[in-house]
């Protein structure tokens, strides 16, 4: 067969247009974030894109302390968005106090780095010990995931497919726990942690978020949280996701302890708080009370906290605490000459929004006092009042975009918001503050199975962000139930 003689011509990677270009360059920047090998040394214009993705977001062992105080050489820090310093214990049988010096040397390393922009400080303790056992599923690490997969259900689904654990000495059935953990075991997994240093820990100008996520499940104590955020003068955001204490006498001394942190203890360069407290209760099917004596009222130290934040709130412009405390502790505790100048979204939750006829009068008066609270927050554009677990999610969202105001009830239950015109009024009134003379109302039913608190997030789509989106990912995964 004859032929032309003529060969294509070669193709040249300059005679894409620009546009192109930086949509491959992103793309294969990513797959190497991911592990997978990409060849940096194509070009200069490869090697810049690669290296800024791969200083992006740093995760540290206190191994390599050394090593990141040479190669973040000062032309590189400007690249870097993220530092994630992971605290590995050794294993239960061990005691070691390197975790404090891991934090002392992170922070003598990053006093000498000048502010540059964002940079984001994560923090995580963990034992390989905490997998070996009852707690197979538990996440140890951060989810490096593809945008694309954080909220799949499908991915979701083939996560829970190729879980196959067994071990059933620990529970463990082909993938599903069916022995509750022991006292000794939960305890050991949520034990406390006290971080005190020998010396003060040098100051940090660089860093503009302090991130604690919740797979850190070790409980660090109110007072060394205070000793971290003394050194980050200049840090603006804090994420917060704790696990509530399982002890009611040791949850007593760390609400005290967070009292006093929320009260006196946070930056004044503070501006945006988020909190969200996971417990183990929601992800144990054969959940029992851990009673280490006496019931203890913890009442006084709720009211105490609720009023911690309460005052605390007036000088942020965003604030989402979640599961900790309910709206009701925070609102009862707002003076009447207080305003809110600088606050533009609160998203808080509470236990009485339950599908219960008997509550629906105490649900109507909350959203009476949110309203009546909000008209002296000029600058609000979003509320969100939720709650959510396994088998269901709700919300009451109050948004002012650039077509106007408007409130929404979104959930797996309903609730008829114009049954209370008091409601509408109230809410009518902070829109006119608004110069809206017309609010919208809204309702959005949800029909998906709801598994836990983490898939409640994800159904009800919440304009503002109450928990890391990796965090979501996590516990739709640890607390997958199917529908019965």
């Amino acid at each position: 067969m004859a032929t032309s003689g003529l060969e294509p011509e070669a193709f040249k990677w300059t005679s894409l247009p620009a546009e192109i270009r930086s949509m491959i360059l992103k793309n294969v920047a990513r797959q190497n974030r991911f592990g997978r090998p990409a060849p940096a040394s194509v070009s200069r214009e490869w090697q810049g894109v690669l290296e800024h993705a791969n200083f992006e977001k740093l995760k540290l062992r206190m191994s390599r302390l050394d090593d990141f105080d040479r190669i973040a050489s000062p032309p590189r820090r400007s690249m870097i968005r993220h530092i994630s310093l992971d605290i590995e214990l050794p294993p239960y049988t061990c005691d070691d106090c390197g975790r404090r010096n891991g934090v002392w040397r992170l922070f003598s390393i990053l006093s000498a780095w000048e502010p540059a922009g964002d940079l984001a400080l994560e923090l995580h303790v963990y034992s390989p010990s905490d997998r070996d056992h009852w707690f197979k599923e538990v996440n140890l690490s951060t989810d490096d995931l593809e945008e694309d997969e954080s909220d799949d259900d499908e991915a979701l689904d083939d996560w829970r497919e190729g879980f196959r654990c067994h071990d059933p000495p620990h529970g463990w059935l082909l993938g599903q726990q069916t022995m509750n953990p022991p006292r000794s075991a939960i305890l050991r997994l949520f034990q406390p942690m006290t971080l005190r240093f020998q010396r003060p820990l040098p100051e940090v100008r660089a860093v503009t978020r302090f991130v604690m996520r919740r797979q850190l499940r070790r409980h660090i104590c109110p007072f060394g949280i205070r000793l971290i955020l003394n050194s980050l003068v200049r840090v603006e955001h804090m994420v917060y996701e704790p696990w509530a204490v399982p002890l009611p006498s040791e949850r007593q001394i760390h609400e005290q302890g967070l009292a006093m942190l929320v009260g006196t203890g946070l930056p004044g360069s503070l501006k945006s708080l988020t909190i969200f407290e996971d417990s183990y209760r929601r992800y144990n099917r054969f959940s029992r009370r851990l009673s280490d004596g006496p019931w203890i009222n913890l009442f006084l130290e709720t009211l105490r906290l609720g009023a911690m934040f309460a005052s605390r709130s007036r000088g942020l412009q965003h604030l989402c605490i979640s599961f900790m405390i309910n709206a009701e502790d925070v609102f009862r505790n707002c003076q009447p000459a207080w305003n809110w100048p600088h606050l533009q979204t609160l998203a808080l939750t509470s236990n009485f929004l339950r599908q219960d006829e008997k509550l629906r009068p105490y649900i109507n008066m909350i959203l009476r006092r949110a309203g009546a609270l909000a008209q002296k927050m000029p600058e609000l554009n979003t509320f969100v009042l939720w709650n959510g677990g396994r088998g269901h999610a709700c919300a009451f969202i109050y948004r002012v975009e650039e077509d106007g105001a408007s409130i929404t009830w979104r959930g797996t239950w309903r609730l008829v918001l114009s049954e209370d015109p008091l409601v509408l009024q109230v809410w009518g009134h902070v829109a006119a503050r608004r110069k809206f003379s017309r609010l919208q109302i809204r309702q959005q039913r949800i029909f998906r199975y709801v598994s836990s608190h983490g898939d409640a997030v994800h159904r009800l789509e919440l304009p503002c962000q109450v928990v890391e989106p990796a965090s979501v990912w996590q516990i739709r995964r640890e607390g997958y139930r199917p529908a019965r």
